[in-house]
């Protein structure tokens, strides 16, 4: 498994399949969501899970890590194309930056049952 990205083809036919409305027609924007939630996925990642003399931090990722980035995006994409009335549109555009909520840092870093005495 690998992150999501638009690098090539065959990485834009696997985010469509996971995304379906993903707004390839704003490669750029995209882009940079995708890397910004990957970023966002590794900085909250248990240290265990990295590596710190590579780069990207998690040479391999978890499909848990990788659906935390899908879900992250779509969050970014979400938050950056509805305005304060909640009405969505080009004239009316604001972006609003979106921390990983509860539901995705459950899914990075899963509760551990502890038994109570």
């Amino acid at each position: 498994m690998a992150w999501f990205s638009i690098d090539d083809a065959e990485a834009q036919e696997r985010l469509l399949a996971a995304w379906p409305d993903a707004p390839l027609d704003r490669e750029e924007v995209l882009g940079m969501m995708l890397d910004v939630a990957k970023d966002q996925v590794i900085a909250f990642a248990p240290d265990e899970n990295t590596n710190p003399d590579v780069p990207d931090k998690i040479v391999t990722p978890k499909p848990a890590y990788e659906y935390a980035q899908l879900q992250q995006a779509i969050n970014l994409w979400n938050a950056g194309r509805v305005d304060s009335s909640g009405q969505t549109g080009m004239d009316t555009y604001t972006f609003t930056p979106r921390p990983l909520d509860k539901t995705i840092r459950q899914i990075i870093r899963p509760m551990q049952g502890v038994p109570s005495v």
